[in-house]
């Protein structure tokens, strides 16, 4: 199926709505077809039992945002704050054939890969909430089983700070080695899936890093590469 086909769904954003309904998850095994990996509702439920039961009576939970739950959470939270993690760095290592790209034309997403360091946003989830609440973040970020729920120590104004993020598993195929930035911005510029351009995914990730005050040089340079090859489609349009 490719990125033209009219008979692709239209863009429906990774709404809240859309996610608790599992309209989300019924698209994107359509997307995926026969031999689907997306998750079943029963063990998408497991996977997150395994990191909060249903009967959880801990601390409040914070969860540790790096693209795109920066600028779209789709959480119920109590307080947000900038926070610096180790040991992880944020980078487009994982190919998306379903929300952000297609089989035929496939796109890259953000997901924390091993080593260096990350700045981000993390969230507070309150304790009588949490299960309800993540929940719907498993929905949006397990549904393939492409993460591992890893938890972090965050460093921040007040203190540091345990929180919840989701690594690439490097041994899945949708693991993208490192690529050149210009190789990166193609692929970023040209795929589309059933939640949206992977370009917008890039474009609002980045002001949303520029708008918490967080600077990253290679999302930076993506951004320039990726602006360059719109404006050069638009210019090649008009000739």
């Amino acid at each position: 199926m490719s990125d033209d086909n009219p008979q692709d769904p239209a863009p429906i954003g990774l709404s809240r709505d859309a996610l608790a309904r599992g309209d989300v998850m019924a698209l994107a095994r359509a997307r995926d077809g026969a031999g689907s990996a997306i998750l079943s509702d029963e063990a998408l439920l497991e996977s997150r039992r395994r990191y909060v039961p249903d009967d959880y009576q801990g601390d409040d939970i914070w969860v540790f945002g790096y693209g795109s739950l920066i600028w779209k959470p789709e959480l119920t939270f109590s307080e947000k704050t900038d926070a610096l993690v180790h040991g992880f760095h944020r980078r487009f290592c994982m190919w998306t054939r379903i929300g952000r790209g297609s089989p035929d034309c496939p796109g890259l997403v953000l997901a924390l890969d091993n080593g260096g360091s990350t700045k981000g946003v993390i969230f507070r989830i309150p304790a009588a909430i949490a299960p309800r609440e993540l929940d719907i973040l498993w929905r949006r970020e397990m549904m393939a089983d492409s993460y591992r729920p890893v938890w972090l120590n965050a460093k921040t104004q007040k203190g540091p700070i345990k929180a919840l993020s989701f690594a690439i598993r490097r041994n899945r195929p949708v693991f993208a080695p490192r690529m050149s930035d210009e190789e990166t911005a193609a692929i970023i510029h040209k795929a589309k899936g059933f939640v949206g351009p992977c370009k917008d995914y890039l474009q609002n990730t980045q002001k949303a890093l520029i708008e918490a005050g967080i600077y990253d040089k290679q999302m930076a340079q993506l951004t320039r590469l990726v602006s360059g090859l719109e404006a050069k489609n638009k210019a090649d349009n008009k000739t």
